[in-house]
């Protein structure tokens, strides 16, 4: 039997209601009663839907005043509101029910019973005092209609609970509001292990997985949670593929709870007992941020959850735009397939069965699950018709796609990165994006959200220059918007202009390609014609056209090439194949693979002007209601018609298969739409016009006199929608002129230059086929759209599909608050109501004939013929059973199965009672049998727990004499240290005396020679005070006296000049003789001045001399300078790269220590852990051996009873029942051999734990070896440390000696690091090794079952502490020996950095004095030739007036006066000058010396300079 039921898989083929039914409750006592009158009812509004009122009054003469067979019965109501009714529904202007109040007579209705279906008023779900009760469970209602589950779902969406279940489909309110609690990690954990982990063990698998979604309903919310536990739970029993259909009109929330259930999928494994709560809070973190585990097994999972989570930013941003009615709104279809690793059934099965009989157990002491462990292995994604309009056109109040405005709000330093100029740019910067009409989407501006986008793009692998690459393209696309087109004037307006220069001038340096390139490709387009090409100019708006169309195809190429990177990333063959390493501890040999799709689609959307793409959304719709009406209701029905079962379900209220045909047929308007676009003169006018004209007897085609030629009408399932058919044909078209195409291919941008490169290809491949009609019909878009929807469709239906509706309460946003309108007419095109009325007349269980015999054949109270078929014993069997049970079904007694052909269908409740009944029965033949099993487990525990007591006592008493010992031996170490403590005390206070004394010593002997020294000094400085008087006085005679004769000269040529100047008669002679002398004295004079400045000219030589030593000097400086520099900065980066070996050799010193501090936590766990076991067991073996003898004797005396009591009836009937008692005989025989079995496998454990037992001993003994060499290579290893310290400290003293030779020093000192860096690697090396072998020793002995001796763990901790102890002062001594290494390092940088700038300042220096030098040289020259001009001058006219004295004796006297005035006033100013400069050059030159650094420099300029003018700071710094 249980080889026959793994065999069989059940088929569930109707999945929405399962207990509609009446229940026991509603089942009248006797046949005669009839339901009780209701007062509570439902009535219709036009405004509201349903109103809830109270019965007042009827006309109908019944007994019932809500149901008559008078077809003009009326009944008075009044209406009934809630008390909430205010704020919690939406009111439309024309209502007037917003504003009445109780006492108010528009609240009295009178309604007609003949507008109501079987002139039945539906009655309400009140308690007793009349509220409103609202069920999580729609099948707990007691009366299921329309206008009951609209208030249950106000009632539930008004409570701030979204969800809401009908069978087996969750039907979710867009709250409009985030719930945190209700997302929480304990309510995922909750519904798994409600739904996924407790499973029955002995129940079998091909009945417990429906039993379990049915009979647990009761004790939980409905969440959605509960729809992906069961896809988890059915991919893992039933080993079938599972989908989750998300759908709802748009703004419905279908994106939000997509992400929340691949979220709940991709963590659900961690919720089995198995899984570590460690692992857990890993994982959970790996949601934020990427984790690096220790584990293979577990950084490969974290890997996979992280990636598959943070795929829904990127698709959030490239995908999702703000519409009017959602702010985050999908604009593409998205399918993710999540792919898991399946454990095998019986790997589950056995594990449970050791589990349940004590063998096994998780860490937590749960049970462990049947269900297969399916472990995330990859995903993979895949898009549906990305609307690309949007990026180039949107309405008013929406917006183009995120990422457009999450790379406008980035950082400015990140966008001047991709391009120049770009940094400044904002939304208004470019016509694609436009006014922002709100910079907050979902509680996060988008610079945040930018900031989360590229965090995901990392995950990815996209980062850094291919993040660029991304982010250039897309700047592509936005500035393609800016180009603008006008007619071109100078051929009359027919052909297009590019007139933004500077936009054309950022598009080609975004592209990469050249201007007159763009314009051609923008402007004209190549034209074939009979065999013959030629050039045609595009007017303004095709040009625009044709920029618009490459900006979307650039967009669509770039979410491909998006998705191909996720593809890869996070499909199973990136994570190694199949799940190798994410098996949590299964091996891949016993796995199995299968998926868990996730479709999230686009709404049904109908808006004002409804385009091509509202087409092709609806269409999808449709396709997607057509599947669920096949799974749900004509499935049923097929079902029923096949075993012969009548029931009436009527599904042409929600059959659409007249719309697809009216899209998608042979003649639909995909066809007609394909035929258009590849006719020459196809519009869309004529695709109107033929789809009418086709379809004009088709009800689902609507044509009104109002429509324009370009519009129509289609009946959907969801409503009547009006489609603008202006540009049908030019975006299903959606091609590029080639000679764009070929264009854009030489662009710069990677992305964009491969994925056009394809498409060329492509295209030039499809115009050289011989079918190109067909071939061109294929490529547009409804080809395109409707072949992948079909593969969809495809994939969909090999699946096993589960349902989320979500509903979409209001249309304005507001939480809390339900539009009764809205809400009906979502519910009804959902089918939900549908699916409640046809769920009254289905059976939700069915089972083969087999199945049931085979199951509950042991139900049977009467003897049954073995020979007969299957079917005829499970009539009996099931007629026996239920032969008082019957149930109240539309007014008539019926009982509670029905027979078909093949399967037995039961109705609500019976199949629970018949698993009920088998397991009452099961349960007393399986005690028996468990209690067997105890006895054994129950003495093979008490023997190990006898001889863990004993050796417990032995541990005890060993670890209590060291203890003492180790008390004695360490309170003697202290006296020891004490002692010596005390007189190392005494002999420091007797060295600090001896020490102050020599200080006082010292002091007072240097008192007398410091106060003697100061004496001298003063003598000194008066001394010499007085001798540089006594040489002043003489050099001020010299030239008082020098000033003396120069005044009495000055004075005689005044008296000369005046005697020349008058008019007396006087003696010529002697006044020529004055002249002569005073003539004779201004040559001498002159001479004097000559030779004076030829000195200063040799001077000069001697100084420009210098000057070009200096310079020359200067040069090999600035070599030496330069190579210096050189070597500086080689140094540098070895320094830099040092300073990095050393920062990662600290990384790695605090792993090690942060490994340590794990492994002393988890030994002293692991010692708490010990003892609280030792006094455990301790307890439970007294409690247990008690038990044990009273269950021994109990059982001793009901065994005797039994055994005397079987005798007695053997006696009595041995001829009747001897083949009874053969039978009981055999049984008992082979439950002794079992029993046998398992004894001989117990034994067997039992010696394989001695033999671990003494393994661990001998892991013990060779632990302690391992750490006493430890110990001793540490020891070694910081005797190294210490002499290379000491060497390092030695080249440090020789660095500060020897700073004049760089480069050796810095060549010494990286062979020396070199050295340094590699003896630590060996070390830390040694020291990981030791590490990791004491942590794999460690986790041996955690991981055994015995206990280990807490002697040696006691030694092993402190062992440990003492190496971790010396480990850290290890590596303070070198972190000071580099510290110190890197400020002397710092120190010769800075003294080469003083030299630089000293060497800088000398050169600007030497350069100023050159030109000082070079002008006042010049100055002198010029001075000299006027003075030489000026003296020929003077000889010439003296000569002349002696010559001619006689005559013009008083002119000539005047004029000389004169020249002699200016030419003497000119002379000395000169002088004068000439000396002040002379002295000024002096001056610096000397002051310059004194304050120089380079005295040997200045050396050759014979400056004095005095050792006492030279600062100390000076010489210190020279």
């Amino acid at each position: 039997n249980t080889n026959k039921a793994h065999s069989y898989q059940i088929k569930m083929p109707y999945e929405v209601i399962n207990h509609l039914v009446t229940t026991d409750k509603d089942i009248p006592k006797t046949k005669s009663s009839q339901p009780k009158h209701r007062k509570y009812v439902f009535v219709h509004d036009k405004v509201y839907s349903w109103l809830p009122a109270t019965v007042v009054s009827s006309s109908s003469d019944s007994a019932s005043a809500i149901t008559s067979d008078d077809a003009n019965a009326t009944v008075t109501v009044r209406l009934r509101l809630p008390s909430d009714w205010k704020e919690n529904t939406y009111h439309p202007p024309r209502s007037t029910l917003a504003r009445s109040s109780s006492n108010n007579n528009s609240l009295m209705r009178t309604v007609n019973l003949k507008d109501y279906p079987d002139f039945h008023l539906p009655f309400q779900n009140v308690d007793a005092n009349g509220i409103l009760e609202e069920q999580a469970d729609i099948a707990n209602m007691k009366y299921v209609h329309e206008a009951s589950v609209l208030y249950n779902l106000r009632e539930r969406h008004k409570k701030g609970l979204p969800y809401t279940r009908v069978g087996k489909i969750i039907v979710a309110m867009n709250p409009y509001e985030w719930f945190k609690d209700l997302y929480s990690d304990e309510w995922q954990f909750f519904y798994a292990k409600k739904l996924i982990w407790k499973e029955d063990p002995i129940q079998n698998f091909r009945i417990c997985l429906t039993q379990l979604e049915d009979s647990n309903r009761v004790s939980y919310e409905p969440h959605v949670y509960e729809t992906s536990s069961n896809a988890y739970c059915g991919l893992a029993l039933e080993q079938r593929d599972q989908s989750i259909m998300v759908s709802g009109m748009s703004g419905a929330g279908k994106t939000e709870t997509v992400k929340i259930i691949m979220k709940h999928l991709a963590t659900v494994q961690t919720s089995h007992p198995s899984f570590s709560h460690e692992k857990r809070e890993m994982t959970n973190k790996s949601m934020e941020s990427e984790i690096v585990s220790k584990n293979n097994e577990d950084n490969a999972r974290l890997k996979i959850v992280s990636k598959v989570l943070q795929s829904n930013p990127i698709f959030e941003a490239f995908g999702n735009a703000k519409t009017e009615r959602n702010d985050n709104s999908s604009r593409f279809g998205r399918l993710t397939k999540l792919h898991f690793a399946i454990e095998k059934k019986e790997n589950a099965t056995l594990g449970a069965i050791k589990n349940e009989l004590g063998i096994i157990g998780d860490n937590d002491g749960n049970k462990i699950s049947t269900v297969p462990v399916c472990s995330l292995v990859g995903s993979s994604f895949e898009i549906f018709l990305l609307e690309k309009a949007r990026v180039v056109s949107h309405s008013k109040n929406e917006r183009t796609f995120h990422i457009f405005y999450q790379l406008l709000a980035a950082p400015s330093a990140f966008k001047e990165n991709l391009f120049q100029g770009f940094g400044s740019a904002t939304h208004d910067s470019f016509r694609y994006v436009g006014s922002i009409g709100s910079r907050i989407i979902e509680g996060m501006t988008d610079t945040e959200h930018f900031e989360l986008t590229v965090s995901a793009l990392k995950t990815f692998g996209i980062e850094g220059e291919e993040l660029n690459t991304l982010m250039k393209a897309l700047c592509i696309v936005l500035q393609l918007g800016n180009l603008t087109f006008e007619p071109d004037p100078s051929v009359d307006g027919e052909g297009a202009l590019l007139v933004a220069d500077d936009e054309l001038e950022k598009v080609t340096t975004f592209m990469g390609i050249g201007q007159e390139e763009i314009k051609n490709a923008t402007t004209t387009k190549l034209v074939k014609a009979r065999g013959e090409e030629f050039v045609a100019r595009l007017t303004p708006t095709q040009s625009r056209d044709s920029c618009d169309a490459l900006a979307k195809e650039i967009y669509s190429q770039i979410v491909s090439v998006l998705v191909d990177k996720m593809n890869k990333r996070t499909h199973p063959s990136h994570f190694g194949g199949r799940s190798d390493q994410v098996g949590a501890s299964i091996a891949a040999d016993e796995k199995d693979t299968g998926c868990i799709s996730l479709l999230d689609l686009f709404g049904f959307e109908t808006f004002d002007k409804n385009s091509f793409e509202q087409l092709c959304i609806n269409y999808a719709n449709e396709h997607l209601q057509n599947r669920y009406i096949l799974d749900n209701f004509q499935s049923v029905k097929d079902d029923y018609e096949f075993e012969g079962i009548e029931i009436d379900i009527d599904c042409s209220t929600t059959n659409n298969s007249e719309v697809l045909n009216l899209v998608e047929g042979r003649m639909g308007l995909i066809s007609i739409i394909n035929e258009e676009c590849v006719r020459p003169s196809g519009n869309s006018s004529s695709f109107v016009y033929k789809a009418k004209m086709i379809h004009k007897d088709s009800n689902h085609l609507v044509s009104e006199k109002l429509h324009r030629p370009w519009e129509f009408g289609v009946k959907h399932f969801a409503g009547s929608v009006t489609y603008d058919a202006t540009d049908f044909i030019e975006r299903n078209t959606d091609q590029l002129p080639l000679d764009l195409l070929e264009c854009v291919t030489k662009c710069t941008n990677s992305i964009i230059s491969t994925q056009f490169d394809a498409l060329l290809t492509e295209r030039q491949t499809l115009m050289q086929s011989t079918r190109r009609k067909q071939g061109a019909m294929s490529m547009t878009i409804c080809s395109k759209f409707r072949k992948r929807l079909a593969g969809l469709i495809e994939h969909i239906a090999a699946t096993k599909t589960r349902y989320v509706r979500c509903i979409k309460p209001n249309e304005n946003k507001t939480p809390r608050v339900t539009d009764h309108m809205v809400t009906m007419r979502q519910l009804g095109s959902a089918g939900i109501v549908t699916a409640i009325n046809i769920s009254k007349n289905i059976f939700p269980n069915q089972l083969p004939y087999d199945i049931v015999w085979d199951r509950f054949h042991c139900l049977s109270k009467t003897d049954i013929d073995p020979q007969l078929d299957y079917m005829e014993k499970s009539a009996l069997l099931l007629s026996d059973v239920f032969k008082d049970s019957e149930q109240f079904v539309k007014g008539q007694y019926t009982a509670p199965y029905v027979c078909g052909k093949t399967k037995v269908f039961f109705r609500s409740g019976a199949l629970k009672r018949l698993e009920s009944d088998r397991s009452s029965i099961r349960s007393v033949n399986v005690s028996t049998l468990h209690n067997y099993a105890k006895t054994v487990v129950h003495r093979y525990r008490f023997r190990v727990m006898k001889r863990a007591t004993v050796k417990l006592q032995a541990m005890w008493r060993l670890q209590k004499a060291q203890r003492d010992y180790k008390e004695r031996m360490k309170a003697a170490v202290t006296i020891y240290y004490w002692m010596k403590h005390i007189l190392a005390r005494i002999k420091r206070k007797a060295l600090r005396e001896n020490d102050a004394s020599i200080k006082i010593q010292s002091m007072w002997r240097a008192f007398n020679p410091r106060k003697k020294l100061k004496q001298q000094k003063k003598a000194a400085a008066t001394v010499q005070k007085s001798f540089k008087k006594r040489l002043d006085r003489k050099h001020f005679g010299i030239a008082f006296a020098e000033c003396v004769d120069a005044a009495r000269k000055q004075k005689q040529m005044k008296s000369l000049l005046h005697a020349l100047s008058s008019d007396r008669n006087q003696d010529k002679d002697k006044l020529l003789d004055d002249c002569l002398i005073m003539i004779s004295y201004l040559g001498e004079h002159l001479y004097a001045q000559r030779v004076k400045t030829a000195e200063t000219k040799d001077e000069l030589e001697r100084s420009k001399q210098r000057v070009g030593s200096l310079q020359s000097r200067v040069d090999t400086l600035e070599a030496e300078n330069k190579a210096n520099q050189i070597v500086i900065s080689r140094q540098q980066e070895k320094g830099l790269a040092l300073e990095e070996k050393l920062k990662k050799q600290g990384d790695a010193s605090s792993n090690l220590t942060k490994s340590i501090a794990l492994l002393q936590k988890e030994q002293t766990s692991a010692i708490e852990k010990h003892e609280k076991e030792r006094s455990d067991m301790q307890s439970l073996y007294k409690l247990k051996s008690e038990e044990v003898n009273k269950d021994l004797a109990v059982k001793g005396k009901e065994h005797a009873a039994e055994v005397s009591r079987l005798k007695d009836m053997i006696k009595l009937s041995k001829e009747k029942h001897q083949r009874e008692i053969s039978d009981l005989q055999r049984t008992l025989e082979e439950r002794e051999e079992s029993h046998g079995k398992e004894y001989e496998k117990m034994l067997i454990v039992m010696c394989e734990n001695m033999s671990k037992q003494e393994e661990l001993e001998s892991n013990n003994e060779s632990l302690q070896e391992e750490i006493k060499n430890t110990q001793s290579e540490m020891q070694s290893s910081k005797q190294a440390f210490s002499e290379e310290l000491t060497a390092l400290k030695d080249t440090l003293g020789g660095l500060q000696v020897g700073m004049h030779s760089n480069d050796s020093t810095f060549e010494s000192l990286q062979s020396q690091i070199k050295l340094i860096q590699l003896n630590r690697s060996v070390v830390i090396d040694t020291h990981k090794k030791e590490g990791s072998e004491i942590r794999d020793t460690s986790e041996s002995q955690k991981n055994d079952i015995c206990i280990e001796p807490y002697n040696a763990r006691a030694l092993h901790v402190k062992e440990v502490d003492s190496y971790e102890m010396e480990l850290r002062s290890s590596e303070k001594a070198q972190s000071k020996g580099i510290s110190a290494l890197d400020k002397e390092i710092n120190e010769m940088r800075d003294e080469l950095m003083s030299k630089e700038k000293i060497i800088a300042s000398q050169q600007s220096k030497i350069k100023s004095l050159q030109e000082e030098h070079t002008t006042a040289i010049d100055g002198h020259e010029n001075e000299r030739a006027n003075m030489q001009k000026l003296m020929a001058s003077h000889r010439e006219e003296l000569n002349m007036k002696l010559s001619s004295m006689a005559q013009v004796r008083a002119n000539e006297i005047k004029n000389l006066e004169a020249e002699l005035r200016f030419s003497v006033r000119a002379h000395l100013e000169d002088l004068d000058n000439f000396n002040a400069t002379l002295e000024k050059l002096q001056n610096e030159l000397n002051a310059q010396k004194r304050g120089c650094v380079m005295c040997k420099l200045f050396a050759p300029l014979d400056c004095e300079l005095n050792a006492d003018q030279l600062n100390t700071t000076t010489v210190m710094q020279c």
